[in-house]
């Protein structure tokens, strides 16, 4: 490239020349485009919501051109909390993440947690949730309104249809007979030379959860751990590790999500998220959907999952850009397409009311699953260092199921940790 450097030389300024002579358009554009203040959003979000996001964040930028500009960014789904938590707390992390509303806890007490209420009107949000929906935005110590709930979703089971229907098999109600279907789909599978995984589940900490609350504990309370050393919650976790060692069940799977190898047959049936739906690509099969396991169906638990746009506090121009944006994602024409590519409920009563969603909503098998369940739905608990307690459960149930550890002493050293948090 540098043997004509006399040539190469006239053609820079040749450059140069064609731009100076773009007028004074080009010149603005890059002195607006440089004053835009910098916004940047960190999620887990992939494939079309990835997309779905890029439609948004597009749509900001061309609005605020000159003034705001948003990029956006995924991250990992494993330690995506941890990730952003040090991140933010060395100055060095985003404006805004997708995650639970409880994620602001962590952040309220240092002053990091960027109040929407500071900037927003009722109208913007709160005249358009329910009030339980807004109360779990302001439920932090200080009242403020450090999250903005944008979609409802929930762990529900996914089923290859076929598969049920070959083996005589109903849906499954509890945990005990999910484990005798998967022990009879892969036994009779492999008996045809076809190697298949019975069931795993999407969200470890979830699991966890989930497993907790139905064994009659809250998994946090007052303060503190609970159940996490209980016989009973040992004992379940002992019953899991030998339907993993038997090969019924797994954990975790390489991939992380188990939508793409349910997808290609690898699994008989998964639980994840209903946001999850629209990632499964059945090759050859038919989805059909059913409720969360159960330990007694006398005393019925799952989770369902707000998701929301948290946003952290830098300077008074970053943080206005940031609270108009997330008061731009959460208006009713970018919701409902979010919704319905995300798989998920909205919150918001104007979109629950537009013919599009209601379509949208009745032809979901995932949202009919989930809908079922919500009688006996809860969330997590809305409490600071709540982030750390599902890295620490999640943690000892990888340690106690894949590595074979002691189960007591595992959920033991756990808890400890857990309550460390808990205490701040």
């Amino acid at each position: 490239m540098k043997k004509l450097f006399k040539v190469l030389s006239l053609v820079l300024v040749a450059m140069m020349l064609v731009a100076c002579s773009a007028g004074g358009n080009g010149g603005e554009e890059k002195k607006e485009e440089a004053a835009a203040q910098e916004i940047v959003f960190w999620h887990t979000l992939t494939d079309h919501d990835f997309e779905m996001v890029q439609e948004i964040v597009d749509a900001f930028n061309a609005e605020y051109e000159g003034k705001y500009h948003v990029t956006h960014e995924t991250q990992p789904l494993d330690g995506f909390s941890s990730k952003v938590y040090e991140a933010v707390t060395n100055g060095v992390g985003p404006n805004l993440v997708w995650l639970y509303p409880n994620t602001a806890n962590d952040y309220v007490d240092a002053g990091l947690a960027l109040d929407y209420s500071q900037y927003w009107t009722d109208a913007d949000y709160k005249d358009r949730v329910e009030p339980g929906v807004y109360n779990a935005c302001v439920d932090f110590s200080d009242g403020g309104m450090h999250a903005a709930i944008a979609t409802i979703t929930g762990s529900i089971m996914f089923y290859n249809k076929e598969l049920l229907e070959k083996y005589q098999l109903a849906i499954p109600q509890t945990w005990d007979e999910l484990l005798a279907a998967c022990k009879t789909v892969v036994d009779g599978e492999k008996a045809e030379g076809k190697e298949i995984m019975g069931f795993g589940p999407d969200s470890v900490d979830t699991l966890g959860i989930i497993a907790l609350r139905q064994l009659g504990y809250n998994y946090i309370e007052n303060g503190k751990t609970n159940g996490w050393t209980s016989e009973e919650f040992v004992n379940w976790v002992n019953w899991w590790k030998e339907a993993e060692k038997a090969g019924y069940f797994q954990l975790v799977d390489p991939e992380g999500y188990h939508s793409g190898p349910f997808g290609n047959q690898q699994y008989f049936c998964y639980m994840g998220s209903s946001a999850g739906m629209n990632y499964i690509t059945p090759n050859g099969f038919t989805i059909v959907t059913g409720p969360v396991p159960q330990v007694d169906l006398a005393k019925p638990y799952t989770e369902i999952t707000t998701r929301a746009l948290v946003s952290f506090k830098v300077d008074e121009a970053t943080d206005a850009g940031t609270a108009e944006f997330v008061k731009f994602f959460v208006k009713a024409d970018y919701n409902l397409p979010f919704c319905q590519k995300y798989s998920a409920s909205t919150p918001f009563s104007d979109v629950q009311s537009l013919p599009a969603y209601q379509e949208y909503f009745n032809a979901s098998i995932a949202q009919q699953a989930l809908t079922e369940m919500l009688p006996y739905a809860g969330t997590r608990a809305n409490v600071s260092g709540g982030s750390s307690v599902d890295e620490a459960l999640k943690a000892a149930l990888r340690s106690a199921i894949i590595d074979d550890a002691d189960v007591v002493e595992t959920f033991t050293n756990a808890a400890a940790t857990a309550d460390a948090a808990l205490a701040g």
